[in-house]
C-alpha cells in the first residue's frame, strides 16, 4: 500500500539539525535553504489525482500496479512551480518522492549543482555536477549559485531520465522533462 500513500501525497521530509554542526554556519540558511520534494502525478480533467485502479494482472491481484509514472511534475505540491531567486547561492534539500520515476536533473545546461550531501549526511568533499541522478526515495543536498547570471535570466530545472529507468522512453521536454523554473 506504500505506492498509494506516495501517490496521495504522503511523502515528504523534515530537516534534522545538529547544534554542533560547524559546517552548517558556512552554508546558506533561512530563506536561502529550500526543501524540494519532487513527485510525478497524473490528473483527471476535474483536477483530481489519476491513479490506475486495475492492476497489470487483475485475475491474480486486481489492484497491483507495480510502478506508476505520472505525466506532470509537482514540487512541494505545486505543478511546475516558479521560484524567484536572488543573485546568490542557495542550498536545496531535494527529495525524489515519486513512486517509480528516476530524475536526472540539470539546470538548462547553464549552471552546475554542487552536491554536498546525500541520504547519509555530508559527502567527504563537495562534488560539482552538471547532472544529478536521483532515485525514488533518495535525497540530495545541493548548492546552486545564481550570482553569475544576469538579472531576469530564466533557468529551468530539467529531467532527462527515461521512464522506466534506465531503458524506457525519454521524458517529454514539455511535461515530465521540466521540474521547475528559477
Amino acid at each position: 500500500i506504500t505506492r498509494l500513500n506516495v501517490m496521495t501525497g504522503l511523502a515528504g521530509f523534515y530537516l534534522l539539525r545538529d547544534c554542533d554542526d560547524e559546517l552548517a554556519r558556512l552554508l546558506p540558511q533561512g530563506e536561502y535553504e529550500i526543501p524540494l520534494a519532487i513527485q510525478d502525478r497524473s490528473f483527471n480533467s476535474d483536477g483530481s489525482f489519476f491513479f490506475p485502479s486495475v492492476g497489470v494482472n487483475p485475475m491474480i491481484h486486481p489492484y497491483w500496479v507495480p510502478e506508476f509514472s505520472g505525466n506532470a511534475i509537482v514540487v512541494n505540491g505545486r505543478t511546475w512551480p516558479n521560484l524567484n531567486v536572488k543573485p546568490r547561492q542557495y542550498r536545496f534539500r531535494i527529495l525524489n518522492g515519486s513512486n517509480a520515476r528516476f530524475y536526472n536533473l540539470n539546470l538548462s545546461g547553464v549552471l552546475p549543482f554542487t552536491q554536498i550531501g546525500s541520504d547519509g549526511g555530508y559527502l567527504p568533499a563537495p562534488v560539482v555536477l552538471t547532472d544529478l541522478l536521483i532515485a525514488p526515495g533518495e535525497r540530495a543536498d545541493v548548492l546552486i549559485d545564481f550570482s553569475g547570471l544576469p538579472v531576469g535570466t530564466t533557468v529551468i530545472m530539467r529531467n532527462t531520465a527515461p521512464a522506466p529507468f534506465p531503458g524506457g522512453d525519454p521524458p517529454d521536454p514539455d511535461t515530465v522533462g521540466q521540474i521547475m523554473r528559477f
